[in-house]
């Protein structure tokens, strides 16, 4: 089997546990250690439990495209460049959790954590 094959599945095994502790490991009261943690999450439980919910459901999103990304790339791409594309989008979509997240918080609560009206 090459190398490149089994950066992919390696690739998609990563989406798939990320998958599985998002969707089993819930965060229980405001931590350092687990969850989302951002200043505006980290408010009160309401935010905390806001920011844990979107940014889990988002995460899923993230991993079931980024696996269907990963198949097209090796697919049509193939070869090493495919695996840096990967890797590029990998980051890419990881981190883009973060501003989707966090604007969504900010239409929803106010700078110290109350709920808008």
């Amino acid at each position: 089997m090459n190398i490149v094959l089994l950066g992919h599945i390696g690739f998609m095994l990563c989406s798939v546990v990320v998958v599985m502790l998002v969707r089993f490991v819930k965060p229980g009261k405001i931590n350092s250690f687990v969850g989302y943690r951002t200043p505006l999450s980290m408010k009160n439980e309401e935010t905390w439990g806001e920011a844990n919910r979107l940014s889990a459901r988002i995460q899923i999103w993230v991993s079931i495209i980024f696996c269907m990304l990963t198949v097209c790339s090796y697919l049509l791409v193939g070869g090493m460049t495919s695996f840096y594309v990967c890797s590029s989008l990998l980051a890419i979509m990881s981190i883009s959790v973060f501003p989707i997240t966090e604007y969504n918080l900010r239409k929803k609560f106010d700078a110290d954590g109350k709920y808008l009206s």
